[in-house]
């Protein structure tokens, strides 16, 4: 399991070792486990600034972005697609 929270200043993200494990002495059952918590370094910038950066260097370099506007289609495709398969 994983937690994000963008607005912490330090443990944006925690990585928790919980799931379940099968118990081959009985009858398929699972048993539930929690294990280590594990919080990586992650800098403290802001991602519009960054997102605004890397735009002005793909203008300066003639790079595509790496969010161009085929990427965007593809997730505007998937949204759309979220209330019809939830209905089914």
């Amino acid at each position: 399991m994983a937690a994000f929270d963008d607005m912490l200043i330090e443990g944006k993200l925690t990585i928790y070792d919980k799931g379940f494990d099968e118990d081959t002495r009985s009858w398929g059952e699972y048993i539930a486990r929690a294990g280590d918590t594990f919080s990586p370094r992650i800098p403290n910038l802001e991602p519009l600034r960054i997102e605004c950066e890397h735009f002005i260097q793909c203008i300066r370099t003639a790079a595509t972005p790496r969010s161009d506007g085929h990427r965007g289609l593809r997730v505007v495709r998937v949204l759309e697609q979220l209330p019809r398969s939830l209905e089914r």
